[in-house]
């Protein structure tokens, strides 16, 4: 077979394999790209209703924007700031090896991306401790914004930056990315937040802390013992903007924690330029940030984009580090480590084939017995020590939650660690490995097997069986040509070991909880293993695999388009909307919230049940289950022989008012109520004992088919 035909073949079956994946994609995309026509119509209605932008508003954002710019000077201040403390430690060459004559500016985006993130986790730290002193305050946030301004403007002026030297450094696929899908993640994270985990923790315990002005434990919000290495940004951007108006402080902490989208961007880019010319390096690029739930992610205030940044990091380095074992690449081992593990506790699933690999790599047989440095303890220790410097940069939020709780894993595992706190037990924390059990919907082998080629096609948002997001298929097409390099040898040993770590990390997700977003810290490594696949193929079939993969990347586009106009934030970023406005046609229960907000008295305690515990917008005492929003209300009522023992309990609580969505809990299918041991008749008047208990002697105040807010009648003498 000639070179020729035999190009024409690769490229007549890729494009049947992209062809089979793109019908299967859209044949399940009816809710998204399938409604696009629509939406486009209705989003140009809605400018056409009302005012697009007001002054006020558009200030407002851009006021967000600024304060968010800044910060990611101050991260980059730092990083640049700790680096010339340890020169030797630079994130990558100046030159790479696999690109002859590679310009310097091509090392640019990793160099800038890992110092503003190893700036960011250090600035974490110390937003962690500034919590502990409860030193919460406007001043403070200033005076730590003027010092990182004074180490970034002058990390700045040593990179005597240039439009054509940034230009040339990015490339222009990644300049491509100014107008796809960052822009309209940054606009919906200008937005007043209203996805649930902003709303529950990632939003909600900056505010809770503002308001104690450092960081105590939020009664029965249990996220509060999570790692919370992301959410001390929010905290500094609501500092930040606090004086102009808590707006300011919103948009800046959505703007903020958005900033990590690029960040991974760059990261990928850079790491990928490494191994690949620059158009394979932005098709690996663009491979994750089309990526519909990376824009999600971004847009939402979510932290899955930091925890992927940072793996990313730590992978890239690792992989320095096994080909030329020196202090410098570990430095960034231990920056990602520490990083990731500041996020989520997941991140311990990266350190196990890290600290395996590094064991491997320093007994692996070729040791030069002259050379004292390529001994196996002259290896090993090195690298243990990275991983433990890693670890001991997270420890603080462990040891916190070792102190508060009796656990450095809590919420996580008490069946395996014991411990406690107010609102939280073995059984609640069961039931919570339980919950994250019902993502993805995998039973039999088969179905493991499958699951690569699922998450392509079938992933849908919103739905826990289909794994709650959209990956699109660029990664299922280029895993053939993936496989082909890994089999016949054609990546360098880093790529080799970056897409076994990731393969690791797929594992791991695919035995927890399959939702997308967790995925993410994955794909950065399959998608520069990829470019650098692509690479090795040469100029003509590579070219035009290369063309393929980006239109497979690019489907996403329309997807991530169509979210954003069911989103619609465009007149609310630009001030042509009302908060008020956006958050009631976003949040079906935001009408309640108002009324509580402006017509219950100060000392009011309202009890939320099956609220989504949205406590972010509510401006009055409260209490609420964690996830589980109607474990007490469910326990009271079984236990109690009429409505009056369920409202001594509550009275007891100091409870003076009730927020419900009801449709759930009289729904004899979906009740928590109705105990599958007992009798239908029962279960029937366990429901009707509930029913007395929100209506008899109490006094609605606003109720329709969904919520009730319900007013309880006062004690005497209250």
């Amino acid at each position: 077979m000639t070179p020729r035909t035999r190009r024409i073949a690769v490229v007549t079956v890729a494009a049947a394999w992209w062809l089979l994946l793109a019908v299967a994609f859209l044949r399940n995309r009816g809710d998204d790209i399938g409604r696009l026509p629509s939406l486009i119509r209705s989003f140009v209605a809605s400018l056409a209703e009302g005012p697009i932008w007001s002054p006020r508003g558009l200030a407002t954002s851009l006021a967000g924007v600024v304060v968010a710019g800044l910060i990611a000077v101050a991260w980059y201040g730092l990083g640049a700031w700790i680096l010339r403390r340890i020169p030797w430690a630079r994130p990558r060459k100046p030159q790479p090896a696999p690109l002859p004559a590679a310009p310097l500016p091509a090392a640019l985006p990793m160099d800038l991306a890992a110092s503003t993130l190893l700036g960011a986790a250090v600035w974490s730290i110390i937003w962690f401790f500034l919590g502990v002193g409860y030193l919460y305050r406007p001043s403070i946030a200033w005076l730590a914004l003027v010092a990182g301004l004074g180490s970034g403007m002058v990390a700045v002026a040593r990179l005597r930056p240039s439009p054509r030297r940034m230009a040339h450094a990015a490339g222009r696929g990644l300049l491509g990315l100014i107008v796809t899908g960052q822009v309209l993640a940054l606009t919906a994270a200008l937005a007043p937040p209203t996805a649930k985990d902003t709303l529950l923790y990632h939003f909600a315990l900056p505010k809770a802390y503002l308001a104690a002005g450092g960081a105590p434990e939020v009664p029965y919000n249990i996220a509060g013992y999570y790692p919370l290495g992301v959410e001390m940004h929010a905290v500094w951007a609501m500092l930040l903007g606090a004086p102009f108006g808590p707006r300011v402080g919103e948009a800046a902490a959505g703007a903020t924690l958005f900033l990590f989208a690029p960040l991974l961007v760059m990261v990928v880019y850079g790491w990928a330029r490494e191994h690949a010319d620059p158009g394979w390096a932005a098709a690996a690029t663009l491979m994750v940030a089309w990526v519909p739930t990376v824009y999600d992610v971004a847009a939402s205030a979510y932290v899955d984009l930091a925890l992927a940044a940072y793996t990313a990091l730590a992978i890239s380095a690792f992989g320095r580090w096994w080909s030329a074992p020196a202090p410098r690449h570990l430095v960034w081992v231990a920056a990602g480590v520490g990083g990731a593990l500041s996020i989520k506790l997941s991140a311990a699933f990266m350190i196990l084939p890290l600290a395996a690999l590094a064991l491997l790599r320093a007994l692996r047989p070729g040791h030069d017995p002259a050379d004292e440095r390529s001994t196996p303890g002259a290896l090993a220790l090195p690298a243990a020590s990275a991983l433990a410097l890693g670890v001991a940069l997270a420890a603080p939020w462990y040891v916190r939650n070792w102190l508060r709780t009796g656990s450095p894993l809590f919420p996580f595992y008490l069946g395996i660690w014991p411990a406690q706190a107010p609102g939280w037990d073995l059984e609640r924390s069961q039931l919570y490995e339980a919950l994250f059990s019902l993502y993805g919907d995998t039973r039999t082998t088969l179905d493991y097997v499958l699951t690569p080629l699922r998450l392509a096609v079938a992933a849908q948002p919103d739905q826990p069986p289909f794994y709650d997001g959209v990956l699109g298929f660029a990664v299922a097409f280029a895993l053939p040509l993936l496989a082909w390099a890994l089999w016949t040898n054609r990546l360098a040993v880093e790529l080799r070991l970056a897409a076994l770590i990731s393969g690791c990390l797929f594992g791991f997700w695919l035995f927890s909880s399959q939702q997308l977003r967790y995925l993410l810290p994955a794909l950065p490594g399959l998608a520069v293993a990829t470019a650098a696949a692509g690479a090795a193929l040469g100029d003509a079939t590579g070219r035009w695999l290369r063309w393929l993969l980006l239109s497979g990347a690019a489907l996403g586009l329309p997807v991530v388009l169509a979210w954003f106009l069911i989103l619609d934030p465009v007149r609310v970023a630009l001030g042509g909307e009302s908060r008020a406005d956006y958050l009631g046609r976003r949040l079906d229960y935001y009408p309640y919230y108002e009324v509580v907000n402006q017509r219950l008295p100060a000392a009011a305690r309202v009890w939320l049940i099956d609220m989504r515990r949205d406590t972010y917008h509510l401006e009055r005492p409260y209490f609420s289950d964690f996830i589980f929003e109607d474990y007490t209300l469910t326990r009271y009522v079984r236990a109690a022989a009429s409505p009056d023992e369920v409202r001594a309990r509550v009275e007891a609580s100091g409870i003076t008012h009730v927020l419900v969505r009801h449709d759930l809990l009289f729904d004899y299918r979906r009740s928590p109520i109705v105990d599958e041991g007992k009798t239908r008749e029962q279960n029937q008047a366990k429901l009707e004992l509930m029913a007395g208990f929100f209506t008899q002697g109490t006094r609605l105040l606003k109720g329709d088919q969904k919520f009730w807010l319900i007013e309880l009648p006062r004690r005497p003498g209250g």
